[in-house]
């Protein structure tokens, strides 16, 4: 799952997260509204970066993958020092198998602002994909000391020394994921990890 700042889209099934967005009739009129007045206040003001903005995170949401890329540089192309674009634009590339560009906006959005909990998120997920497991723990837990009431932290940290066989590791945080009432999907994904886990330890 990646996070797109100010909306959260673009749902993947990954090893960490296993969900998947299902767009609604009604969500799909909503999308189009949306559209209609974002375009309307660029007829106003063409240079309304926040407009920009607002398009990319539609279209990528609707999977018009090259429109969104499309607003989002226009939107940092305008206003350059806004960390969610860079962020949201690297979210659409991350989508659409580009993960090297996914991290170079990522982390242009940490040079902003090095406190970014979605961009640290995002960032993390693609470290995962390029099988760098160590940098993955290493910006989530940066981001869990940021916001340390996210259960998604501790469960990808989880996920992460789970992989990686260091089970007590893995076993404290998928416990703190519990003490953080995740969504019904991330708690039984973490009982599910914390049986193997007993199992593993019985049979020792």
């Amino acid at each position: 799952m990646r996070v797109l700042s100010l909306a959260v889209i673009l749902l993947l099934s990954l090893i960490f997260i296993g969900c998947e967005k299902k767009e609604s009739v009604n969500d799909s009129k909503q999308s189009y509204e949306s559209i209609e007045l974002y375009e309307r206040a660029l007829k106003i003001n063409p240079n309304n970066d926040a407009a920009h903005n607002g398009l990319g995170m539609e279209y990528g949401q609707r999977g018009d993958y090259a429109r969104a890329i499309e607003h989002f540089n226009k939107a940092i192309e305008l206003n350059s020092s806004n960390p969610s674009y860079y962020d949201n634009l690297g979210v659409v590339y991350g989508s659409i198998g580009k993960v090297d560009l996914a991290i170079k906006n990522h982390l242009k959005a940490l040079e902003i602002d090095p406190f970014k909990v979605n961009a640290l998120y995002n960032l993390g997920i693609c470290y995962s994909e390029k099988k760098d497991i160590p940098k993955a723990i290493e910006v989530w837990e940066k981001a869990y000391k940021i916001d340390p009431s996210n259960y998604l932290f501790p469960y990808n940290i989880g996920v992460s020394h789970f992989q990686r066989k260091e089970i007590e590791k893995a076993k404290d945080f998928f416990k703190k994921t519990l003490e953080l009432n995740p969504n019904p999907e991330v708690e039984k994904n973490t009982r599910k990890y914390l049986e193997q886990i007993e199992l593993k330890e019985q049979s020792e």
